[in-house]
């Protein structure tokens, strides 16, 4: 599977945590060959005769930015005012972006356990690969933690993995669950007989998905797997500081529900143990 990469949209909010973002962007446009375009929302509640100068100056301060990172390729500077949401939205048409990059959010621990954070709206909204880019750019990816069910959506995830990064190594990991363990009043040699069979189970399965997907050529032959809580899994994974990418699927039809994005989605947008590739099919 290939994907055709056009264009990199990485939207900006000015702040420290976004320049990692914008770095991130035009360094994958430089090793891709894709023009960048930088997009600010400012918010449209501000008077007029405030908002024009603020404008003036904030496209200013990107353009001198984008420059910087640019060395000389292509890139478009775009300042608008409206809804950072929608805005973001409007620009992010997946028939001419590639990716979108977007920075952290500013933790909010109370506040964002009663609502969406904006990447999580977006990423709900658009059917368009979304990343977040949470580190410091030191270089091209080198090293992808691909988190697979074996569907359609994260091994499409792990394809635009590849796509970004073509000499980084990836490696595909599987949580394994077992429905209702904490709930089965088993002993202990009938929980240790499930786990076992669960575990072959997932073994013949990531053989099966192996032996009928064509797979890009740096992943590597073998699958992690445990029995445990995904995002524990993941932690595990990722202590090392061996991978500096993390690719996974956004469940569910574009602008449905909160829930239908996949709590491992959520959790990873969330608390990203690095940058993180969110996609879909």
């Amino acid at each position: 599977m290939s994907h055709p990469l056009s264009r990199i949209l990485v939207a900006t909010d000015m702040s420290a945590r976004s320049d990692r973002a914008v770095e991130r962007a035009f360094q994958l446009g430089a090793e891709l060959g894709l023009p960048v375009e930088a997009l600010l929302v400012l918010d449209d509640a501000l008077p007029e005769d405030l908002l024009a100068p603020l404008h003036d100056k904030a496209n200013a301060q990107l353009e001198a930015i984008c420059a910087r990172c640019a060395d000389g390729r292509p890139y478009t500077v775009s300042v608008q005012p409206g809804d950072p949401t929608e805005e973001i939205l409007k620009a992010a048409v997946p028939e001419e972006t590639s990716l979108l990059v977007m920075g952290p959010h500013r933790p909010r621990p109370f506040l964002d356990s009663l609502r969406e954070t904006t990447m999580q709206r977006i990423v709900r909204r658009t059917a368009a690969p979304v990343l977040l880019a949470r580190e410091p750019v030191t270089g091209p990816y080198t090293g992808i933690l691909s988190l697979l069910d074996y569907g359609a959506v994260s091994t499409a995830a792990l394809h635009m993995g590849a796509a970004l990064a073509p000499s980084a190594r990836i490696t595909a990991a599987h949580a394994i669950n077992i429905p209702y363990a904490g709930a089965l009043d088993t002993t202990g040699a009938v929980q240790m007989d499930l786990q076992v069979a669960f575990q072959e189970d997932a073994k013949a399965e990531d053989a099966a998905w192996r032996e009928r997907t064509d797979l890009p050529a740096q992943l590597t032959p073998d699958t992690h797997m445990a029995q445990s809580p995904p995002m524990s899994f993941v932690a595990d994974l990722t202590q090392g500081g061996q991978y500096d990418l993390i690719t996974a699927g956004a469940h569910g039809r574009v602008g449905a529900a909160r829930s239908y994005l996949g709590s491992l989605a959520l959790d990873l947008m969330r608390n990203p143990p690095c940058d993180v590739l969110i996609a879909r099919a």
